[in-house]
């Protein structure tokens, strides 16, 4: 598909549709000029792609969720702004407890992430749930996925992860390291919690749920997460153009590995168009019938 002829913005269509056969979204090529009518990466079922194919069907859906929690008897959402396009926001009811997060945000955030999740903290004290909404999250930093993590640790319990990474040169990895996660912070949450997820739910966001899987009181309810758990290689090609590979594997502590296929719900549902037509997200509610029903087993 490829001659001497063919011009810079045709061999990016090339490589992109290259790219898409992996379907794995830390697999990246970035050219030295503007691609913005490109589209370069692996389709979504849940937003901008298969289903809510548009900003502004995303939009609508997203102001569905705030009603349906507003109906559901929750407060007006307190936000925090971590970084440019993030949104972090928690609410609560007189039962329960929701914290929306669609980004784990970069290194330099670190500071007002620990300040934010701490305010959410205090707010989710006396409640007897939690719903922790990460259907829109990307991911981010591994880092504040821990921090994040270590607020649901009860004192003196550990929970963790398994990695390895790729020996650049050679098909060996290094031995392997188990990563540990303790309880940090003035205050726990330690009561049932529910986790949404979605085929968007990416990286960092996934490493969090890798983690709080650890925790017998967590819950996973939505879609597959995207299954991309490597950080991501970087280098340059000789044309100047930037790539990044997956090169590390990801375990959770009994040795199961989710890369590119996800982590798994243990109750399946998925948003669709349809929820837009019946003004309801049945996620939520399905998130609620389950806290509801841990409290009253």
């Amino acid at each position: 598909m490829i001659t001497a002829e063919t011009m810079n913005k045709e061999l990016f269509k090339v490589c992109c549709r290259m790219l898409q056969e992996l379907n794995d979204g830390h697999v990246s090529i970035e050219p030295n000029f503007r691609e913005d009518d490109i589209e370069c990466g692996p389709p979504y079922q849940f937003i901008h792609d298969i289903e809510f194919g548009s900003d502004e069907e995303v939009q609508k859906l997203e102001s569905l969720i705030a009603n349906e929690l507003e109906k559901q008897g929750f407060s007006t959402a307190s936000k925090r702004k971590l970084s440019e396009g993030t949104n972090f926001q928690f609410r609560s009811s007189s039962s329960f407890g929701y914290l929306r997060l669609d980004e784990m945000t970069e290194k330099i955030t670190f500071g007002k992430f620990r300040r934010a999740v701490d305010r959410s903290i205090k707010e989710f004290e006396n409640k007897r749930g939690l719903i922790i909404d990460l259907r829109f999250n990307g991911g981010g930093w591994d880092y504040n996925a821990y921090a994040l993590a270590s607020r649901f640790v009860p004192k003196g319990k550990t929970i963790g992860h398994l990695e390895r990474t790729r020996i650049k040169g050679t098909d060996e990895y290094t031995p392997m390291k188990y990563r540990t996660v303790k309880s940090r912070g003035k205050r726990q949450f330690t009561g049932p919690i529910v986790i949404l997820t979605s085929d968007f739910t990416a990286s960092a966001a996934e490493v969090f749920v890798l983690l709080m899987k650890e925790l017998p009181n967590v819950t996973i309810i939505g879609d597959e997460t995207e299954g991309i758990f490597s950080d991501m290689y970087e280098f340059k090609l000789p044309n100047k153009w930037k790539v990044s590979l997956s090169h590390q594997q990801y375990f959770s502590t009994d040795g199961e590995n989710y890369e590119g296929r996800g982590i798994p719900p243990e109750v399946k549902i998925v948003n669709s168009k349809v929820d837009l037509v019946n003004q309801i997200d049945p996620v939520i509610r399905q998130a609620i019938n389950h806290l509801e029903k841990e409290n009253n087993p």
